[in-house]
């Protein structure tokens, strides 16, 4: 498998250099599983400083959050009673609502814990497992009820503010529906034109090359496969892939202990670095989808001014290139050690 990258030069007087003549590089990178463009930015300085969240925190507690154990029973909608029994779907400490504003046919919230805020540290296994089980049981249950029209399911999580959060109180979006997310579809084509061309499963190409390099590969949590992503969306980008596993109903409870365990160890890493918010996707295709597997990606989100900045620009926004100041290669050496 061709990992394509497009190396260039700018070349300026520089004024941290007497404004010598000096060429800095730059990288274009394409994603070998869509071909999308990513590049890697030589940013001026890649440390990112520390964001306390206590301020927005405290001043969240004052507003009303719907999620909280108190207002959770009386402030949420109910599923048909023949589809959830009791309107509410629970798992250990995770409950799954219906999304008020859906955006897709089966649209759910999967409120991970009854406290309000969880900073990272705090994020970890037995909450994590459970809440995906939730949200996983809540796809399959969609599913079941509905064949023709919940055909693809996913699961996404928005982590404070800078990824998008709209409340403080963790919890994750769950959807399904006729339609696969555009990324997904994406996703599903390239694996079935790969197979198809090739005889070959692309995901399978992609493993095989990525630990015969070892530059990107983190390594294996079970049954699971690690690595920074060589084309990345985003800040900090981890790829996560289960073999053989392409349906919500492949996926077992040790894939979600292994999923736990795995990001347990990113979570550190971006903790360690200050990346302070995040996203993150499990991927699900119908067992009619040749050749894909499930996979789970995450993408610190941070911003490159305090309050007021964003790290997403006109290239995600307009031209549909993403970009990075953090070599992929590099965050993998400083990553593998968590593994």
């Amino acid at each position: 498998m061709e990992l394509r990258k497009v190396i260039s030069e700018a070349l300026f007087h520089h004024p941290a250099k007497d404004f010598a003549l000096t060429p800095v590089s730059c990288e274009i990178r394409f994603d070998p599983l869509t071909g999308k463009r990513s590049r890697i930015i030589p940013f001026r300085s890649p440390k990112l400083p520390h964001h306390d969240w206590t301020p927005y925190v405290e001043e969240s507690r004052q507003r009303f959050c719907p999620f909280c154990p108190e207002n959770l029973p009386k402030s949420t909608p109910r599923f048909p009673q023949e589809m959830v029994p009791g309107g509410h779907l629970k798992w250990g400490q995770a409950v799954v609502v219906p999304n008020l504003s859906p955006y897709d046919t089966y649209a759910a919230v999967t409120v991970m814990s009854p406290e309000h805020y969880l900073p990272i540290p705090a994020l970890n296994s037995k909450l994590i497992t459970e809440s995906f089980r939730a949200s996983l049981e809540f796809i399959k249950l969609a599913r079941s009820h509905d064949p023709r029209q919940a055909l693809y399911g996913s699961i996404g999580w928005n982590y404070m503010p800078y990824a998008g959060g709209s409340l403080i109180h963790p919890h994750l979006q769950v959807l399904c529906g006729p339609l696969a997310g555009a990324y997904t579809e994406e996703m599903i084509c390239s694996s079935r034109t790969y197979l198809a061309e090739k005889g070959r499963c692309i995901w399978e190409d992609l493993l095989e090359t990525e630990r015969e390099r070892g530059e990107r590969y983190l390594g294996q949590v079970g049954g699971s496969h690690w690595l920074a992503s060589f084309a990345p969306r985003g800040l900090a980008d981890v790829t996560a892939i289960f073999p053989q596993k392409c349906t919500p109903e492949d996926v077992e409870d040790k894939d979600l202990e292994e999923l736990a365990e795995g990001l347990q160890k990113v979570l550190r890493y971006y903790e360690e670095n200050n990346i302070a918010s995040f996203n993150a996707a499990f991927y699900f295709a119908r067992k009619e989808d040749a050749g894909f597997w499930c996979h789970f990606r995450i993408v610190g989100r941070y911003t490159i001014y305090p309050v007021v900045g964003s790290d997403h620009s006109h290239l995600q926004v307009l031209q549909d290139e993403f970009w990075t100041i953090y070599s992929p290669e590099e965050m993998a050496a400083e990553l593998k050690r968590y593994f």
